[in-house]
């Protein structure tokens, strides 16, 4: 089989933990790769999935590649990066179980970064003791509360009996005909790594899938952030040596003169390093999810995926007047609003790659912690420049004084008195008219002269203060 002539499609495998989604690419897959089904030792320890992992299988003129994410919810991160490289997603569920925590997490991921083809899978109906009929009209009345609606294509299953795939497979081809994938063949190239290892006697290898251009024997690559780089013995895909490589096609390349205790999942293999930025502060705008419930302060602690990386950062929320930004608290669920977010180290921004992942992973796993998405509007050097109100109040001295309304408190002294002249005030005051005297007493105009005052009553200043926030 030349399978560099079949059309690549990368399907993400989603589900809370035991819901059987690495059964599922055991029976759906003819091909595993080294970091396939529980590569990571961890894995089989522990009996569940704890790292993504690749197989493919050939359906028609496809090469079908499933990306197989962790369900457990202190791993959801790792599910969240492999949103960088998929081109649709199976949700699968436990029939007996319904939709849980993790199924809701990882559909809004699905749904945050613009993944718009789902199937749903419906897994262990040998273990079920119920209608399936009816349970699949109860699953679809959950997805009708979701974007994706209850027309969603839905297939009832058993892993450990191998029943109801022939099915599956008939959905999972319709659903990849009906994709409009454009591959970004020409111009250069971008590999995000997702495994590395060496092999003795042979060098450095390093998996990843090919989101932009051709990839060709002898190429020289360089390998960001770290600055390494080194030129390209062997082209694998899926264990069979080819010459080229195109945007689309997942791949293992042996690659000469990279020092692999240095690479990190989150490097890019790139022969043009200007496509990348390299910073820690990114203002962005947010489109918040509405099932999202804890507000968001100035300052959260929050966590950014950014291609196949996760790092903590604080998110700095803000409203404009004048073009200034005037920080601010979100406490309404689903409403987009735009922030300033300083990571705790820097990361390796793919310039074409605008939408990142926000998500809140201090919260308890009961609960959704997936904020929602947010757009890369603009990258900073140096933190900007914010502005926050600070009340000042002061008391009428007297409300009858020939010359206007007397009120001290809002400045201390004659100098700063004179400085407050013309400030505008709170309703139902106008403005600082002038001072009176030189302790720091001024006169005040009124909205509406008709208005009773009384001595001792207050007045507020509103003032702008402009401050800038620190590095972390």
């Amino acid at each position: 089989m030349e399978i560099e002539k079949k059309i690549p499609v990368h399907i993400g495998l989603f589900g809370h933990i035991d819901c059987g989604k690495t059964a599922i690419a055991e029976v759906l897959s003819e091909i595993i790769s080294t970091a396939g089904i529980d590569a990571h030792p961890q894995s089989k320890e522990r009996g569940i999935t704890i790292d993504l992992g690749f197989t493919s299988f050939v359906l028609d003129k496809y090469l079908i590649t499933l990306v197989d994410g962790p369900g457990h919810a202190d791993l959801i991160k790792i599910s969240a990066s492999s949103v960088e490289i998929i081109d649709c997603a199976i949700v699968v569920i436990d029939i007996n179980k319904g939709p849980q925590v993790q199924t809701g997490e990882h559909l809004v991921i699905i749904q945050s970064l613009k993944i718009e083809k789902i199937i749903v899978v419906l897994n262990k109906i040998d273990l079920f003791t119920g209608n399936v009929k009816n349970e699949i009209e109860k699953t679809r009345r959950f997805f009708n509360s979701t974007s994706f609606g209850s027309d969603v294509p839905i297939y009832a299953v058993s892993a450990r009996s191998k029943s109801g795939f022939e099915d599956l497979k008939l959905g999972i081809l319709e659903m990849i005909s009906s994709l409009e994938i454009k591959r970004a063949i020409d111009g250069s190239i971008v590999i995000p790594i997702d495994h590395h290892f060496p092999i003795k006697g042979m060098g450095v290898i390093l998996t990843g899938t090919i989101v932009r251009g051709m990839l060709k024997l002898n190429e020289n690559l360089k390998i960001l952030p770290i600055k390494s780089s080194g030129r390209v013995k062997s082209i694998q895909i899926f264990h069979q040596n080819v010459n080229t490589a195109k945007a689309g096609d997942r791949i293992g390349i042996n690659i000469k003169g990279v020092d692999v205790k240095k690479v990190f999942r989150g490097c890019y293999a790139t022969n043009n390093p200007e496509l990348f930025d390299f910073c820690d502060i990114i203002e962005v705008e947010v489109n918040c999810n509405e099932l999202f419930k804890p507000k968001t302060s100035f300052g959260t602690q929050i966590h950014i995926t950014i291609g196949m990386v996760t790092v903590a950062g604080n998110i700095y929320p803000y409203y404009k007047k004048e073009s200034k930004k005037i920080q601010t608290t979100i406490s309404s669920k689903g409403v987009n609003f735009e922030a300033i977010i300083m990571l705790k180290k820097k990361v390796l921004i793919r310039k074409e790659k605008t939408i990142i992942l926000l998500s809140r992973l201090d919260l308890p796993p009961t609960t959704l912690r997936i904020m929602g998405s947010a757009e890369i509007l603009k990258l900073h050097k140096q933190p900007p420049v914010f502005y926050k109100y600070k009340t000042k109040k002061g008391y009428i001295k007297n409300p009858e004084h020939p010359e206007g309304i007397i009120c001290t408190g809002l400045a201390q002294s004659g100098t700063g008195a004179k400085k407050i002249v013309g400030r505008k005030l709170e309703s139902p005051f106008t403005k600082v008219l002038n001072t009176f005297g030189t302790k720091g007493a001024v006169i005040v105009g009124i909205e509406n002269k008709n208005i009773p005052l009384k001595k001792g009553g207050p007045v507020l200043l509103k003032e702008l203060r402009s401050f800038q926030l620190k590095n972390i």
